[in-house]
């Protein structure tokens, strides 16, 4: 649409409130956007395979971090699956007190950090995360899918998404 002065009206140009010409010529108009902004995820995908056991590889962790929504620490590691690259993870649970806790020598991340470090730890030694990427390691793990959710219902099928349940085996060596 043509202006009298030969300027094209554009939907995204905003009239200044404060200055009268702009509001009387027509030249410029308030934009009426009925439109919301649009939303990007940039959260972690969470892909869907079939269940069952993979060898994979631990390529990163992340946390532990409070998760608010269980009001407890978590820690995610995220493991490639040798047999065609897809990443998929597993959550541990690490308590609900101030700080991240290691819940002793029954619990899962006590269970699981010893079978990747060949061993349990000698007294007084950090059980450091980065034990579990180590790029020598091949992982035997069970994945199913995660079809319940925090509330115990079961979950739509769009937002079900396979999750590592269990390290059945650690073993060191080539690919």
């Amino acid at each position: 649409m043509a202006a009298k002065s030969g300027a094209v009206i554009v939907p995204w140009q905003i009239a200044r409130q404060d200055d009268p010409k702009d509001r009387k010529s027509g030249v410029v108009q308030r934009a009426k956007s009925t439109a919301a902004p649009s939303l990007i995820w940039n959260g972690v995908e969470y892909p869907r395979v079939r269940p069952g056991s993979y060898q994979a590889t631990c390529v990163s962790w992340q946390g532990p971090e409070f998760v608010w929504e269980f009001r407890r620490w978590s820690l995610r590691l995220e493991f490639c699956l040798l047999d065609d690259g897809t990443l998929v993870s597993t959550f541990i649970n690490f308590g609900k007190e101030k700080r991240p806790e290691v819940q002793g020598q029954r619990s899962r991340f006590f269970k699981e950090w010893c079978m990747a470090n060949g061993g349990p730890p000698v007294k007084g030694q950090e059980l450091k995360f980065e034990t579990f990427v180590d790029p020598e390691l091949i992982y035997t793990i069970r994945v199913e899918d995660c079809a319940m959710n925090s509330k115990g219902a079961e979950k739509d099928e769009a937002l079900v998404y396979s999750r590592v349940e269990e390290i059945v085996k650690v073993r060191r060596g080539s690919r």
